[in-house]
């Protein structure tokens, strides 16, 4: 029987061998540092992330003089258009690095950036009504949160599960596609792959969640909430339940951590765990870019990283999920 360590390390290497763009994209991430409108935003993607797999050329190509530029209003959605777009887009996070995107305001500079850009991408449904309010206004938005989910609006994080951003590939491809044809086809290529590793992602997810002894975790708030609804889980957000509710839970399931967020406030998460003795582990929401200088990790690198983190306090058997 393989070890923890084997299996995980066999399931980041068939990953791997799905898409050998992870590494590329996240070299491109890492050097999202170029200023638009201010300290708040930044530009990703020109460093040339690709995307191999599926015929996907723009690896290959060298970058285009004119690229499509297209704004994002929140870190994950520039990872997505950044891994689907490769060299043949200029992706603009308004967020920025360190900057939490929900209830973003809009610098004077970004709002023009905003009203000038072919294409604004956002999560929509009040998650940053100011960005909504000035992409609505452009008549250039794609707002992801309703294609992707468009019988459940809340939580807003639909990118922490899988299957919802491939869906999310698909519309952004489409929007990209038609703003410039000669581009269509490796668009279309680069969300077939995105897609491609979704899946594989997704079905790790569901094979090692369905082997848990546990089926609860805390967390500050509910970001992770749809993930684990979406994998047979329970995330008790202290946000939500308070403090003395999230306690009881802790004791009355044995749970021996508790889950701060990176980049969210961890206050009433921590008073928990000084309540119970429980531990406090991390997981990413994956909603704020890394600072200047910080190591930058793929969107299914950090999604394989809080699939780790959980496995461990959630009681996951993976031992035989995978040969």
């Amino acid at each position: 029987m393989p070890s923890l360590a084997a299996t995980r390390a066999g399931r980041a290497g068939r990953r791997a061998a799905t898409s050998a763009s992870l590494a590329l994209l996240a070299a491109a991430l890492s050097a999202a540092t170029t200023a638009c409108g201010g300290p708040s935003a930044a530009t990703v993607g020109s460093s040339g992330a690709g995307h191999a797999g599926k015929g996907g050329p723009a690896t290959d190509a060298a970058p285009r003089s004119k690229r499509l530029e297209v704004v994002a209003s929140a870190y994950p959605l520039a990872q997505l258009l950044s891994y689907i777009g490769g060299r043949d887009v200029k992706v603009v996070d308004l967020a920025g690095p360190g900057v939490q995107p929900q209830g973003l305001h809009l610098s004077r500079a970004q709002a023009r950036t905003v009203a000038s850009a072919p294409l604004v991408v956002d999560v929509g449904d009040g998650y940053q009504p100011a960005v909504e309010h000035a992409a609505a206004s452009s008549g250039h938005e794609l707002a992801l949160l309703s294609v992707a989910s468009p019988h459940v609006a809340r939580p807003y994080q639909f990118w922490l599960d899988p299957s919802l951003m491939a869906r999310a590939a698909t519309a952004a491809a489409a929007a990209m596609s038609r703003l410039d044809p000669a581009a269509a086809r490796r668009f279309d290529n680069g969300a077939l792959d995105f897609q491609s590793v979704a899946s594989s992602l997704s079905s790790d997810l569901q094979s090692n969640f369905s082997a848990c002894t546990r089926q609860t975790f805390v967390t500050e708030d509910d970001a992770f909430a749809r993930m684990a609804s979406a994998f047979g889980l329970t995330d008790v957000a202290v946000s939500r339940s308070g403090i003395a509710a999230a306690t009881s839970t802790v004791r009355s399931l044995s749970l021996p951590a508790v889950f701060a967020e990176a980049g969210n406030p961890s206050g009433l998460v921590r008073s928990v765990a000084r309540r119970t003795g429980a531990r406090v582990a991390s997981l990413d929401p994956l909603e704020v870019a890394p600072e200047p200088g910080a190591t930058a990790l793929s969107y299914f690198a950090v999604m394989e990283q809080n699939l780790t983190n959980l496995e461990g306090p959630l009681a996951c058997d993976t031992s035989g999920s995978f040969s």
